[in-house]
């Protein structure tokens, strides 16, 4: 029987095999100086014992970390409860494990400087092969950080500068007017856009955009800045100004957002939908599971991710060039409690 280690290697197939180690190293590495029979037998055994290649010898023979890194400029903990990241996060890694490639992943909260020195760091201890970008700013410098560290990277968003580079985009513009669209199918009259930190591009991007639709259709826009979480959401919405139509709609980045701005219309006794109507930008279970349901943008973040971290590693292996997009397709909108008809 053949014996079995807590991780089979290429000693252990010699070994049971009876044959030298070089032997199975050309066999299982498609190497001439083995015949084809004695290559069949090496290949057989070793799937018999569960072997599999070694990633970390792998990558050193490629020159390689076989790491990618992807750096969260978040409490960890604030993140925890974040779907959206969660979401991506997950999508990223799933891409790159089927590439042969771990996501190694750091927290940091000192802002876009401390990132910056997590690149400097990795390249300089050769610690990942490229990383993924997340919540581009609107001077981002991180891009040509990453370029003269002759580091490979992967945006998820709507960056164009000159770097040597591959990202995912997401079609804003539609997204935005399939908003409008349904809060004006509604019967709502006014839009309250209540926001992430506006240092991220995307964020005055769609601000932009909503508040381009809404002066197109002839109803009031108004914003309140915040970040991503429930209190900020209940915060935003207590500083607003509701009264700016007859029936407005929030409009917000996040669920989380949302789950903040419902509970302090609940608490200023508003009634959701008949009142005031409620979206997210964002979809979960959480805006699934709210009372009422949330009315969300399914925009598929895990894919989102998924799609970054394939052509990021399909980018390192130097099968696709720089430049090389993936456009994702406009979200659904799915109606829930929050703007069901009165």
């Amino acid at each position: 029987m053949p014996r079995k280690s807590s991780r089979p290697t290429v000693a252990t197939i010699a070994r049971d095999l009876g044959i030298s180690p070089a032997t199975v190293s050309y066999a299982l590495n498609d190497k001439p100086g083995v015949s084809a029979a004695m290559r069949a037998r090496v290949l057989e055994h070793a799937s018999a014992i569960g072997w599999t290649p070694h990633s970390g010898a792998q990558a050193l023979r490629r020159g390689r970390s076989g790491n990618i890194g992807l750096v969260l400029v978040r409490d960890p903990e604030e993140l925890s409860r974040e779907p959206f990241y969660s979401a991506v996060t997950a999508g990223i890694e799933a891409a790159t494990s089927a590439h042969g490639f771990e996501l190694l992943i750091r927290f940091v909260r000192g802002g876009a400087d401390d990132e910056v020195d997590v690149f400097r760091a990795w390249s300089h201890q050769r610690r990942v092969d490229g990383v993924v970008l997340l919540d581009l700013a609107k001077d981002d410098h991180r891009p040509p950080v990453l370029e003269a560290l002759s580091l490979d990277f992967a945006v998820l968003g709507h960056y164009s500068g000159p770097e040597d580079f591959v990202k995912v985009t997401t079609a804003e513009p539609a997204d935005a007017a399939t908003v409008i669209d349904h809060l004006l199918e509604r019967g709502y009259d006014g839009c309250l856009q209540l926001t992430g930190p506006f240092e991220y591009a995307h964020e005055g991007r769609r601000r932009e955009l909503l508040a381009r639709l809404c002066a197109e259709r002839g109803i009031p826009h108004l914003h309140v800045p915040g970040t991503y979480t429930v209190d900020s959401g209940y915060r935003a919405f207590q500083a607003a100004d509701t009264s700016l139509s007859a029936r407005p709609a929030v409009v917000t980045s996040s669920d989380l957002i949302a789950v903040g701005a419902l509970r302090a219309a609940a608490a200023q006794g508003v009634a959701i939908p008949r009142d005031l109507g409620l979206v997210s930008w964002d979809d979960s279970l959480i805006a699934e599971v709210t009372s009422p349901s949330i009315t969300a943008l399914s925009r598929r973040p895990f894919d989102m991710g998924r799609a970054a971290g394939d052509l990021l590693a399909q980018k390192i292996d130097g099968r696709i060039p720089g430049g090389s997009t993936i456009e994702n397709s406009p979200a659904a909108l799915i109606p829930r409690g929050s703007t069901a008809r009165p």
